[in-house]
């Protein structure tokens, strides 16, 4: 297949998954359900979810596995598109493999510092198990920092992980500074696969979009640390994902700045103005509107068919982290005007 030929139909491939999209009528009738049980019925017999309940008993169906569920289809969606991906050549699925490495880790150590077995995902694609750095198949078996370290072994993750084996309090790993060290490596690793790997029009489009990403990431982050403590412009700096396209400028009033809010005042006449004008919205819901338009945009527009793909797995997450939210909402008995507030691009 030529690189033309192969590029359109990751393209066509991409588009087609988010045209079965939820429509504003399914969240609506979704919202309106009852109970959880009652939302997974909707789920499997209105929704492009519906392969997710085969073989899985309705009647005892609770929340916490319909969201697993859900996020198993997710998973399912991505390896397709990137087994597809790297069938045509492209190569950008290494990105999400790492991604999917990176988060491996992260549920392992939760699980580790929870002793909390519901809060790993039992299934993963074959694809991601074949092309994992890391052993993903013994990972589900880590009961302590050392087995962490052994499913890791051969891996670039030992090295990230290694210098906390005795940090963290009472015994537990030090969650926060593994998944900085962790998300560190994935955005530094990213940027050099993509200079590594393209040019032109493409290489430029996958460093903005991934400067983006970090950008606004660091922007929450920050925000989080100034309300929680006085820690100064040098030490927050260390917090800060590489490769963001914020200038310096920008970067040093806000990192200066005396508090959280006034923080976000410094963004008025920049890109990230919304931070600034956010009224009774959180920073996250903020974050997570501009990569909801961002990706809305470019996923239409873009010829580029790594930033398609990128752009509909962020929209895919974002769809979960709807009906999540539903289903929490619906199993709490919060009313449906609430829960809808909590929704981002409800059936645009």
């Amino acid at each position: 297949m030529g690189m033309p030929a192969a590029a359109n139909s990751v393209l066509a491939k991409a588009r087609a998954m988010y045209g079965k999209r939820m429509t504003a009528q399914n969240y609506s009738e979704l919202l309106s359900c009852r109970s959880v049980g009652e939302a997974a019925s909707y789920l499997r017999e209105h929704t492009a979810y519906r392969n997710v309940f085969d073989g899985v008993p309705m009647g005892a169906l609770h929340r916490r596995q319909l969201e697993t569920l859900v996020h198993d289809h997710l998973s399912t969606q991505f390896a397709s598109l990137c087994r597809y991906e790297k069938f045509i050549g492209d190569g950008f699925s290494a990105h999400f493999v790492m991604r999917s490495d990176v988060e491996l880790l992260l549920h392992a150590i939760r699980r580790i510092n929870r002793t909390h077995p519901d809060d790993f995902p039992k299934v993963l694609p074959p694809f991601f198990y074949r092309h994992s750095n890391i052993d993903a198949q013994s990972i589900g078996k880590v009961t302590d920092f050392n087995s962490l370290l052994l499913a890791a072994e051969g891996s670039p993750y030992k090295a990230i992980l290694e210098p906390f084996a005795s940090r963290g309090e009472g015994g537990s790993p030090d969650y926060f500074g593994m998944e900085l060290a962790l998300n560190k490596y994935f955005y530094a690793e990213s940027a050099k696969m993509i200079e590594k790997n393209y040019k032109g029009k493409t290489r430029s489009e996958l460093l903005e979009m991934l400067s983006f990403l970090a950008d606004t990431e660091n922007i929450v982050a920050v925000y989080r640390l100034k309300r929680m403590t006085d820690m100064p412009q040098t030490l927050l700096r260390t917090m800060l994902m590489p490769g963001g396209a914020m200038s310096e400028k920008t970067l040093e009033r806000f990192l200066d700045a005396g508090d959280a809010q006034a923080a976000l005042e410094t963004f008025k006449g920049t890109p990230y103005e919304p931070f600034a004008d956010r009224g009774d919205s959180s920073v996250e819901d903020v974050a997570g509107r501009l990569l909801y338009d961002y990706c809305r945009k470019k996923i239409r527009f873009s010829s580029t068919p790594s930033v398609v793909m990128l752009c509909y797995v962020r929209l895919a997450e974002n769809e979960v982290n709807n009906i999540t939210h539903i289903i929490e909402g619906i199993r709490y008995n919060i009313p449906p005007d609430e829960i809808n507030r909590l929704l981002i691009g409800a059936g645009d």
